[in-house]
């Protein structure tokens, strides 16, 4: 695995527990739509391209499944923190918020843990190919300046040497 895939890998992750601190300590609508779209792009493409892939290569299957798993107990909080938003308004999101970033932590931690090191690097070009894919041309700008938010110093240096030149002086 690349020095540049870990990178934007724990710097989404990194990002995803950033915005959680955020939502569970003030809900904003708007900062969970984008928290949502993100992580949805995230989710969907382990879920269409890793996880297949894995499986295929023989890695231990019950890993593959508990990760597919995870993935499937955090969709409905998803759609509860929507449906609350909608109805009964942000404060009213809170507990599930807090359930949400729970699960969501132990679920990028046990990623990191277990399942980042196991993927070489034919899995990881999948995978940003993908994930480009489903942000597109028009999201791309919002995702990388969703993913730089609050990053500073080498880490962020780090990761903006993962994004080509020229897209690097749009979101700069």
């Amino acid at each position: 695995m690349s020095e540049r895939d870990v990178a934007m890998m724990y710097a989404a992750h990194d990002a995803f527990r950033r915005d959680l601190r955020a939502l569970t300590a003030a809900p904003d609508r708007e900062r969970w739509t984008q928290f949502r779209t993100q992580l949805s792009v995230h989710h969907t493409a382990e879920d269409v391209v890793l996880w297949p892939s894995l499986r295929r290569r023989g890695v231990d299957a019950r890993l593959v499944e508990q990760m597919a798993a995870e993935h499937d107990r955090i969709d409905p909080l998803l759609a509860q923190v929507n449906r609350t938003f909608d109805t009964a308004g942000p404060d009213a999101a809170r507990p599930t918020l807090v359930a949400l970033s729970e699960l969501l932590h132990n679920h990028l931690r046990h990623e990191e843990q277990e399942t980042l090191p196991l993927i070489n690097d034919r899995e990881w070009s999948l995978l940003d190919r993908e994930m480009r894919r489903r942000i597109g041309l028009r999201g791309i700008r919002s995702y990388y300046s969703w993913l730089l938010r609050d990053i500073e110093g080498e880490r962020r240096r780090k990761v903006l040497t993962t994004i080509p030149r020229p897209l690097r002086l749009v979101i700069s």
